[in-house]
């Protein structure tokens, strides 16, 4: 066998460089604005990928990933991010509510979420949820599918 090996030799050296995302203020952060609706990203007219302008913006999309995305499923967010939304169809109110904000309060921007409402119509939950985050505060008004 060959002497390099499978893996290549990385020179890590500028690591401490690199600015981790718990580093960055707060105000600042932003993440790229997904249509979940339609499962894709949002591209600006010259076909850029969109990113959030504001802090509330950031919010609204952080917690939009959190809501879209089933807990325990990928092992790349592992067990604190995502809802047990596959469950929700048996589930009371009073549950669905716990677990939507438990999970959002998981996620270190978000020190507050308060679902204000919450209706099921068909295969559908229409909710409205506040969220206070450590940089300022935002609205969700979103309908998902269970």
């Amino acid at each position: 066998m060959a002497d390099d090996g499978l893996f290549p030799v990385l020179d890590l050296t500028d690591l401490d460089g690199i600015e981790l995302t718990e580093s960055v203020v707060s105000a600042t952060k932003w993440t790229y604005v997904i249509d979940y609706r339609n499962r894709r990203a949002v591209f600006d007219d010259a076909g850029h990928p969109t990113k959030t302008r504001t802090y509330p913006e950031y919010l609204v999309q952080t917690a939009l990933k959190i809501l879209n995305t089933e807990r325990f499923r990928y092992v790349l967010y592992g067990s604190e991010v995502g809802v047990e939304r596959s469950e929700w169809s048996g589930w009371e109110d009073v549950e669905i509510k716990r677990d939507i904000e438990e999970a959002l309060m998981a996620h270190a921007e978000i020190l507050r979420a308060e679902v204000r409402s919450m209706e099921r119509v068909g295969h559908e939950m229409f909710l409205s949820i506040y969220l206070i985050g450590v940089a300022g505060n935002a609205e969700l008004e979103e309908v998902i599918g269970i």
